[in-house]
C-alpha cells in the first residue's frame, strides 16, 4: 500500500506540473489573435472536457504503438534509466509514462478553462496601459495580464490539482501499481476488502486535506491571496 501510495504521490506531481504548463500554453494559445492558433486549442480543450478520463487513458496506453511505432515504444520500455556512479535513477514505467501524460493533457484542459476565467477577470485597461507604455501585446499579456489572471485563478487551480490527485486513481485501468492498484491487489489476497479500500481512503484524504493546508499558506506568502480570501485563514 505504501509503495502503490509513492507511486500516487509521484504520478499526480507530474501530472500537476504537465497539466499546468499545457494549461498556460492553451491558454496563451486561445488568447492569441490568430484564427489558425486560437481555433484549434479550444477545440482541442472542448474535445479533452467532453470526454472521459478513463478512455483518454486507454487511448493513451493501448494506441501508441500505432501512434509512435514499435521501435519507439520498444526504446522507451528498454531504457534503463540513469545511472551516476553507484547512484541509480530507475526509468519509468510504459504505464507511468501514459498515465503522467494522459492525466496531465486532461487536467491541462480544466487548468486552462481556471485561467482564462482570470484572465477575463483582470480589467482590460491593464492590457491597454501596458500597449500605451510601448509593451509588445506578448509582453503585455505575459508580464502584466498574466501575472494578475495568476492571481485570481490561484484557488480554483488549487481544486483542479486536487482533482488531479484524485484522477489518478483511473490509472489502474492501464496496469499503474499505484494507490488504488495496490488497495485492490491486497484485497484479492487477503479479502480483507474494507481494511485495503479503508485505508486507501484515509490516504487520498490525508494527501488533499495537506495540499489544502499547504498551498494556500504559499499563496499567502507571495502575497497571491489575503487571508479572507483562503480557506481557514486567520485574521492577519
Amino acid at each position: 500500500m505504501l509503495d502503490g501510495f509513492g507511486m500516487t504521490l509521484l504520478v499526480s506531481a507530474a501530472a500537476i506540473a504537465g497539466g499546468l504548463a499545457i494549461g498556460l500554453l492553451l491558454t496563451a494559445l486561445r488568447a492569441s489573435a490568430q484564427p489558425w492558433l486560437h481555433l484549434p486549442a479550444r477545440a482541442l480543450v472542448a474535445f479533452l472536457r467532453k470526454t472521459p478520463l478513463l478512455v483518454q487513458l486507454f487511448f493513451w496506453y493501448f494506441g501508441a504503438a500505432q501512434l509512435l511505432g514499435e521501435d519507439v515504444v520498444g526504446a522507451i520500455t528498454g531504457w534503463g534509466g540513469i545511472a551516476v556512479g553507484a547512484w541509480r535513477w530507475p526509468a519509468p514505467s510504459f504505464e507511468f509514462l501514459a498515465a503522467a501524460f494522459g492525466i496531465a493533457l486532461y487536467a491541462g484542459a480544466f487548468f486552462s478553462e481556471e485561467l482564462r476565467a482570470g484572465i477575463r477577470a483582470v480589467p482590460g485597461g491593464q492590457r491597454e496601459a501596458a500597449l500605451s507604455l510601448g509593451f509588445t501585446p506578448r509582453a503585455a499579456f505575459l508580464r502584466v495580464v498574466l501575472p494578475q489572471a495568476l492571481r485570481v485563478s490561484a484557488l480554483p487551480l488549487l481544486g483542479q490539482c486536487a482533482n488531479t490527485i484524485k484522477n489518478t486513481s483511473l490509472a489502474m485501468g492501464i496496469g499503474l501499481a499505484e494507490l488504488a492498484y495496490s488497495a485492490r491487489q491486497v484485497e484479492t489476497d487477503t479479502l480483507l476488502a474494507f481494511q485495503a479500500f479503508a485505508v486507501a481512503t484515509v490516504l487520498y484524504a490525508g494527501l488533499i486535506l495537506l495540499l489544502q493546508w499547504a498551498a494556500p499558506q504559499l499563496l499567502r506568502r507571495l502575497g497571491w491571496a489575503s487571508t479572507s480570501t483562503l480557506p481557514n485563514g486567520a485574521p492577519s
